[in-house]
């Protein structure tokens, strides 16, 4: 996170999310419905393929759209067969090849299948379309070998068809499998297909098949003859296993993971995951049971640690909790969580269907699934694991607190959707701290609301997450104002109301100034304005930094209990954000005087004679009507000269102590310089005054914080030609 005050170009984020910063994991979303096959790629690229497009409006997805993601979740490009979108094959198995391409398999409708190759830049190098072979295509798949060859295996009527491939595409030789189920068997849909294909380490590859009672695993040499075929026959304590969106994996010590479909003793569908060593033997096998009624099967990998994590294919909202098995023994030594937020009550409950698990470079995992966001549109989804297996506590459409529009960024603007939604309550979130930190919350909206025509997910207004939209919500957004996030979106440019400064001189006196700031005039006045939100630049070298401050007074906007109001200094950049926002969902009118420009002027150059410029302009100014409208403003610069100096005392050695900070009931002041002390302000962070005497030239002063609430403020102590401001703390 840096602090960012130059505008930065808008990213698309409506349809494709991703939330890749410095962590390792990140999630990927696109718009579409499942993404079916996951591979990973030199380097820790990705490839995905599935049912998606990358048209918002849906109308170019189709089941053969193939995605390259880079190792931190960015879209690197994209392809999908020409053609009518929804008619084209199924990519059912993506391939990384080592040129930084992938090789893609399409089932199509209608029996045929081919191999689409493509380039580091997602062109098409060439296809297997010359030559045609057909076998009943669901759930046909294809691996590349070591050497460069594929080979392509699945169900054909009533026997088990091979292609394999060359390097270029073209078909090298066919063969057929007659099915081995060890009891009597009939083909239908639901009874028998294929489970899963893994190239090996020898240069071959393991195929895995079954039906509803059995399942058999073959394993092929690099010259494919087969060496060993592993007859796994039905289980009393599964009563029977269902052979869809099964996954086969290779294991570190030459064995497999085969995951899969069962049932509970009940008959509710449940996960099942079994260790084969390299002859195809059965190490372990482990039951998966949420306790949902329908867990359709379970997708697993070994991770880098020598364990298997495991995930359900589709468990409701239990689908995002995985199974940490034992490696050597199948046991289950733990959880992980996934998350992502269930959508509220619409279309659907589940978190994520995962469809598969694929390992990562740095021992971690990725998944491949579909997932429903808070707008009930399905989304071809892929989440990436920490290194250790875990993931980041928010993934996708996180709540930062104090960005309070979802703009990527928190800023004056942010108060804007607190003022417009203020007093809208629903559901909190779980974690309702305000540190600068990605958050998993429920999306909500104002139940039965008359403002449900601008009303949006408030899940991020309400920025301290404890489901009521105030005054309380300000903090977050001025702690972490400046901010920024991965959703970043362009600014609002100035228009035509002018914003400006209307000092009474042109120049500034040495010590404490304050110069007023107007928007509109006679001759542009606003018709309406519901809150505006500027930057105020300073280009001086004789102003003290930490002054700066913008003071919002009653005005023509509104008054105190009518507004919310900011004033955020950062004294490094010289430069002070401002804001303003009704809070009674009505917009007002006029033109004038809105609040003022504090700023101190101070000389401790010695010899100064000559007066310097003060330069002051606006930056990122946006001001909008109650249903966010954007209202034209012409920010104004002003140029000032300072007076000559007369060797006042630098701020910094003023002699004055404040103490004790953090304090609880009582504040104390000292001041052992000569100059007495003429004036005292306590200002919360949003510029609301809670303490003020200027009446005060005792050289020591005591202040009552005792009825203060917990939190940080602004001391100002005035002593005529200079002013101090200092940050306390009040526990």
């Amino acid at each position: 996170m840096k602090k960012r005050f130059t505008p930065i170009a808008m990213l698309l984020l409506a349809f494709s999310f991703t939330s890749a910063v410095s962590a390792q994991s990140w999630g990927f979303a696109q718009t579409g419905n499942w993404a079916y096959d996951i591979a990973v790629g030199p380097e820790g690229t990705m490839f995905a393929a599935g049912l998606a497009g990358d048209d918002p409006a849906w109308l170019d997805v189709t089941s053969g759209y193939v995605t390259k993601l880079d190792a931190n979740g960015e879209q690197l490009w994209s392809y999908a067969p020409t053609g009518f979108p929804w008619v084209s094959g199924n990519a059912n198995s993506v391939m990384p090849t080592a040129d930084g391409g992938a090789a893609v398999y399409y089932a199509a409708a209608g029996g045929s299948q081919e191999i689409v190759k493509l380039d580091d830049a997602g062109a098409v190098e060439w296809t297997t379309s010359s030559w045609d072979g057909e076998f009943y295509v669901y759930g046909g798949q294809a691996v590349l070998l070591n050497d460069g060859r594929y080979v392509i295996g699945g169900l054909a009527d009533f026997e088990h068809k091979f292609y394999e491939v060359g390097t270029d595409g073209s078909l090298l030789s066919t063969w057929t499998v007659a099915p081995d189920t060890g009891a009597a068997w009939t083909w239908s849909y639901f009874t028998y297909k294929e489970a899963g294909i893994t190239a090996t380490a020898d240069g071959g590859f393991a195929y895995a098949t079954g039906n509803e009672g059995n399942k058999i695993v073959y394993k092929y040499d690099s010259d494919l003859n087969l060496e060993w075929s592993s007859y796994i026959p039905w289980d009393a304590e599964l009563n029977w296993e269902y052979a869809y969106q099964n996954g086969l994996k290779t294991a570190s010590d030459g064995g497999f993971i085969l995951s899969g479909s069962g049932t509970s003793p009940d008959g509710n569908y449940n996960g099942v995951v079994r260790k084969l060593d390299s002859d195809g033997n059965v190490d372990w096998t482990t039951l998966l049971f949420h306790g949902s009624p329908y867990e359709e099967g379970a997708w697993a990998v070994e991770t880098g640690d020598g364990n298997v994590i495991a995930f359900s294919q589709d468990g409701g909202e239990l689908s995002v909790y995985g199974w940490i098995l034992d490696g050597a023994t199948g046991a289950e030594i733990g959880e992980t969580f996934l998350p992502i937020m269930a959508t509220p009550g619409g279309f659907s409950d589940t978190g994520l269907e995962v469809w598969d698990i694929e390992s990562t470079l740095d021992g971690g995992y990725a998944i491949a699934g579909r997932m429903w966001l808070e707008d009930f549109d399905q989304r071809f989804t892929v989440v990436k694991s920490n290194a250790d297996g875990t993931f980041d506590d928010c993934i996708f459409n996180c709540v930062w607190p104090g960005d309070a529009n979802n703009d990527g960024y928190a800023d004056g603007s942010d108060l804007f959707e607190i003022g417009i939604n203020y007093g809208a309550t629903g559901t909190p979130r779980a974690d309702m701290t305000i540190d600068w930190s990605g958050k998993l919350a429920q999306a909500w909206m104002e139940p039965d609301s008359v403002y449900w025509y601008i009303l949006n997910d408030l899940k991020w207004t309400d920025c301290d997450g404890n489901g009521t939209i105030n005054d309380d919500d300000t903090t977050a957004v001025i702690n972490n104002m400046g901010l920024d996030h991965p959703l970043n979106n362009a600014r609002l440019e100035g228009g035509e109301a002018p914003l400006f400064f209307d000092p009474e001189m042109d120049a500034l006196h040495i010590g404490l100034n304050e110069i007023p700031i107007y928007l509109g005039d006679d001759l542009t006045s606003i018709d309406e304005i519901y809150g505006i939100t500027f930057t105020i630049n300073v280009d001086a070298d004789n102003v003290d930094a930490t002054s700066l401050k913008i003071n919002f007074a009653d005005s023509w906007i509104g008054s105190v209990g009518e507004t919310l109001r900011s004033s955020k200094t950062f004294s490094d950049t010289k430069q002070v954000v401002g804001t303003i926002v009704r809070k009674d969902r009505e917009n007002t009118n006029g033109d004038g005087q809105i609040g003022t420009l504090s700023i101190v002027v101070v000389d401790n150059i010695t010899g100064k004679t000559d007066a310097e410029e003060v330069e002051l302009s606006f930056s990122f100014v946006s001001a909008i009507k109650i249903d966010r409208e954007v209202i034209p403003v012409a920010p104004e610069q002003k140029t000032l000269v300072t007076e000559e100096g007369s060797a006042v005392e630098n701020l910094s050695d003023n002699g004055l102590n404040v103490y004790p900070n953090p304090a609880n009931d009582v504040l104390h002041i000292t001041n052992s310089s000569s100059d007495a002390i003429v004036g005292i302000k306590i200002t919360d962070l949003t510029g609301k005054v809670v303490y003020e005497n200027n009446s005060t030239s005792a050289i020591n002063n005591t202040i009552d914080v005792s009825n203060l609430s917990s939190g940080n403020y602004v001391i100002e102590i005035n002593k005529g030609n200079t002013l101090s401001t200092q940050t306390i703390t009040i526990q």
